[in-house]
């Protein structure tokens, strides 16, 4: 089975001035990757985050959207974001999948610990057709938060043959 190499990204931190990337790759024994199916769940075991993930495409402003809510209890806490104008898991590109970090008020949300990611954890996307795309975290490179470049910027959402995972939170 080929090996994928994926970006796992960690942008955009809050309180942070930092945006953390980390690269992971395809683990063999995972489910084909020639579906464009859509995904439906993100786990990483490692931090317990077993999430539903919601479709979104961009704001008004040409933006992804990560959608938000003043309710405790809403499900945008708990869900992650897949950006449907990418690419799906499996497909050559980039996919980019969004979680917040905390709610209003500064309570946990679904990313709360994805900056303990560290190299060997496993990242997995169940899609919709039930199969399954494993990734693990491969190493770790830090970027500036406020303005992260136009290089990362196009790490996470440009084009590209490769077949990447980003994950990015703020």
């Amino acid at each position: 089975m080929k090996k994928l190499s994926l970006l796992l990204l960690l942008a955009l931190l809050l309180l942070a001035s930092v945006a953390i990337y980390n690269y992971v790759h395809y683990v063999t024994g995972s489910s084909p990757t020639t579906s464009s199916e859509q995904p439906a769940r993100l786990r990483v075991s490692h931090l317990g985050i077993d999430a539903p993930v919601m479709s979104v495409g961009q704001t008004a402003s040409g933006e992804m959207d990560a959608p938000r809510s003043n309710a405790h209890n809403s499900p945008y806490w708990t869900s992650v974001f897949w950006y449907k104008l990418g690419a799906a898991p499996g497909q050559a590109g980039n996919v980019v999948i969004a979680g917040h970090i905390d709610r209003v008020g500064g309570d946990p949300a679904v990313f709360w610990g994805l900056g303990s990611l560290r190299p060997g954890d496993t990242v997995s996307v169940t899609r919709n057709d039930g199969s399954v795309v494993n990734y693990a975290v491969d190493r770790v490179v830090i970027y500036p938060a406020n303005y992260p470049g136009q290089d990362a910027f196009n790490a996470v959402f440009g084009p590209t043959t490769g077949h990447h995972l980003n994950l990015i939170t703020s």
